[in-house]
C-alpha cells in the first residue's frame, strides 16, 4: 500500500495535519497503534478523571525512579486512541506567551516567532466567545468554548488574585498572559472535540485519508538515506505502509523519539548498547535528550460549605441528577475541566512588591478549581468541602530523556524527566507554593476557605515543602522537546525534517526547543498548521 504521505500517530497534529494534507490534494496514511474512541468517558468532559491510566486508552507509561532527586516513579499518561492525549487530557486550550515563540528563533528555530505562530493558532480555532482585540480565530476545525458552567467559588477566588496584585483577564488567550482568567475548553456543547473528531474523521471523509489503528509502528523504513514507509503490527502481521513523499512522525514526545531510536536513529551508543545498528554509520545524540515537562504540586483547601465545593456533587446519588442536567442541559460538573481557572504569575514581581507589567512574563502557572482529591488521587473527592490549587513552574530548566530499555517495539521506552534537577527551577515552585498560599489567604476568600487541607500549615519549611513536592507531585501531562528543532546542533532543522535522513520530518511537542508558558496542546496544532504550510506551499 502506497501514499503519499504517511503519519505516525492520531493525536493532536497528527489529526490536523491529515486533514490539511487532504485538503491539498494528498493521499495519507495514518498510523495509529490505539483503537476506537468510543468510551464514553472520553467524550463526557470530567471524564478524564477516570480514563488517565485506563488500561486500554493509555500507554500505561511511569517515570523512572530518581534516587540521585529523591523522585519516585510516577504516573505518566499518554493517549493511546483515536485522538492521542487530545482524547485523555483536561481539554485546556491556552496559546504560550509570544516571547516563546521568538525565543525558539534564537535557539536556531528560524521562521518560529510569534509573528508566524499567531496566524498558526487563528486558523485552527472556532472560538465561542468575545474577541475585541481580533486575535482569535472563528472559522477553524478545532472548536474553543468558554466554561459550561462558572461555579460561584470563581468569582471570589479571581476578587482574591487582584488581592495579591495578580490582574484578570478576560480572554486567557488575549494581548496579556500574566493574570487569572478562566479555562477555555475544546468542547463543543456538552461533548469534548478531540483532534480526531474535529479533524481525522472530516479528513478519512474526503477519501483521501485511510486510518491504520490498532497498528504498532515498528520502524521507520530507509532506503538509499530516504525514508520511504513505516513497516507496522497489525492483528498480528508485519506489513510496511509506503510513502511517495514523506514520512511524519506525530507520535509525541515519547512516541517520536522512541520509534526514530527503533529505527536506528539515535545516539549511536545507546542504539549499539540495545543490539540496533545505526542507519549509515549516523549518530544523532539530540534525539531523546532535552525532555522538559511541567512538574505540578497540588494543594487541598478545606471550603466553609459545600455549596462553595464540587465534592458532593460527583458522587451518588448527586452524581445521578449531574448526568440527566449533563444530557439535558449541556452544563454542570460533567462539563468541567481539572482546573476550572488559570493564574499566570510572576512570582518574583509579586514577592518584591512591584506592580504587573504591560507584558509581563509568568514564572508559574496555577490550576484551580472548587474540587478536592482524597489523597491526592484524581477522581476520588474527599467527603468534605474543598478546593485544589496545582502549582507549577512554567520554563522549567531541568531537562531529561527518552532512552531505549529494549529494541523490541512493544516495550515501553525509560522516561526520566528529572524534576526539579537546578535550584532555579527549586526556588520557582517554592515561591508557586507560598503565593498559592498567599491567594487563598486573601480576603475575598476569608470565611469560605477554611484552612489548608494537603499538605497543611505544619509543612511550612522550604525543606519540608521540597519533600511533600517530590513524594506527591508529577507530571502536568506536557512533555516536549525530545526531538528539538533548531540550527546545526539540533536533529530538527527549522522546517522539521531529521538531519541526515531524507523525507522524513517530526511534528508534534518533540520539536519545541523549549516550554512555552501554557498547558501545550494549543502550541502542538499551532506547530502542525505551520508544517502543513511547510508540506503543502
Amino acid at each position: 500500500m502506497s501514499f503519499d504521505t504517511v503519519i505516525v500517530g492520531a493525536g493532536s497534529a497528527g489529526s490536523l495535519l491529515a486533514l490539511r494534507l487532504a485538503e491539498a490534494g494528498q493521499s495519507v496514511a495514518v498510523i495509529e497503534a490505539g483503537g476506537s474512541d468510543r468510551h464514553p468517558y472520553v467524550h463526557i468532559p470530567a471524564g478524564y478523571a477516570r480514563i488517565l491510566t485506563h488500561p486500554r486508552l493509555t500507554w500505561g507509561f511511569s517515570t523512572a525512579p530518581d534516587a540521585e532527586l529523591g523522585l519516585p516513579a510516577y504516573d505518566y499518561p499518554r493517549g493511546k486512541v483515536w485522538g492521542g492525549s487530545s482524547s485523555i487530557n483536561g481539554l485546556g486550550h491556552v496559546r504560550g506567551h509570544p516571547s516563546d515563540y521568538d525565543l525558539w528563533t534564537q535557539h536556531g528555530a528560524l521562521g518560529w516567532g510569534w509573528e508566524a505562530m499567531l496566524p498558526a493558532f487563528r486558523r485552527h480555532e472556532a472560538f465561542r466567545g468575545p474577541d475585541p482585540d481580533g486575535l482569535r480565530g472563528r472559522d477553524g476545525p478545532i472548536p474553543v468554548s468558554p466554561l459550561a458552567e462558572t461555579p460561584p467559588l470563581l468569582a471570589k477566588m479571581i476578587a482574591a488574585a487582584e488581592a495579591v496584585g495578580i490582574p484578570h483577564n478576560e480572554d486567557m488567550n488575549g494581548p496579556r498572559r500574566e493574570g487569572v482568567a478562566l479555562f477555555q475548553q475544546t468542547r463543543r456543547g456538552r461533548v469534548r472535540v478531540s483532534a480526531a473528531r474535529a479533524c481525522l474523521l472530516p479528513a478519512m471523509k474526503t477519501g483521501r485519508v485511510k486510518l491504520f489503528d490498532r497498528s504498532l509502528a515498528l520502524r521507520v523504513v530507509v532506503e538509499d538515506g530516504r525514508a520511504t514507509g513505516v513497516a507496522i503490527r497489525r492483528d498480528g502481521q508485519d506489513q510496511v505502509v509506503s510513502a511517495r513523499r514523506e514520512v511524519v512522525l506525530a507520535a509525541g514526545a515519547i512516541g517520536s523519539p522512541h520509534l526514530l531510536m527503533l529505527s536506528g536513529l539515535g545516539p549511536a551508543g545507546a542504539l549499539q548498547a540495545q543490539g540496533i545498528t545505526p542507519l549509515r554509520d549516523l549518530d544523532i545524540p539530540g534525539i531523546g535528550q532535552n525532555l522538559q515537562d511541567h512538574f505540578i504540586v497540588r494543594l487541598s483547601f478545606r471550603l466553609a460549605e459545600h455549596r462553595w465545593s464540587a465534592n458532593r456533587r460527583i458522587v451518588w446519588p448527586r452524581l445521578g441528577l449531574e448526568a440527566a442536567r449533563w444530557a439535558l442541559r449541556g452544563d454542570g460538573v460533567l462539563t468541567w475541566s481539572p482546573g476550572m481557572m488559570a493564574v499566570f504569575a510572576d512570582s518574583r514581581r509579586i514577592e518584591a512588591g512591584l506592580p504587573p507589567e504591560a507584558d509581563g512574563i509568568p514564572d508559574v502557572q496555577f490550576n484551580a478549581g472548587p474540587l478536592s482529591w482524597r489523597e491526592g488521587q484524581i477522581g476520588v473527592p474527599e467527603a468534605e468541602p474543598g478546593a485544589t490549587v496545582g502549582v507549577w513552574q512554567c520554563r522549567p530548566e531541568s531537562r531529561g530523556e527518552v532512552t531505549l530499555l529494549s529494541a523490541d517495539p512493544a516495550a515501553a521506552p525509560r522516561i526520566a524527566p528529572r524534576y526539579l534537577a537546578t535550584q532555579g527551577d527549586r526556588d520557582a515552585l517554592l515561591r508557586g507554593l507560598r503565593l498559592a498560599r498567599r491567594w487563598m489567604g486573601a480576603g475575598p476568600l476569608a470565611g469560605i476557605v477554611t484552612g489548608e487541607a494537603r499538605p497543611g500549615p505544619e509543612i511550612a519549611t522550604d525543606a519540608a515543602l521540597l519533600a511533600f513536592s517530590r513524594a506527591s507531585g508529577g507530571t502536568v501531562y506536557h512533555p516536549c522537546g525530545s526531538v528539538r528543532m533548531g540550527g546545526e546542533d539540533a536533529p530538527l532543522d527549522p522546517q522539521l525534517r531529521l538531519r541526515g535522513i531524507g523525507g522524513l520530518r517530526v511534528v508534534d511537542a518533540s520539536v519545541f526547543p523549549t516550554m512555552p508558558v501554557c498547558n501545550i496542546n494549543a502550541t502542538v496544532l499551532a506547530v502542525a498548521e505551520r508544517a502543513a504550510e511547510m508540506m503543502t506551499g
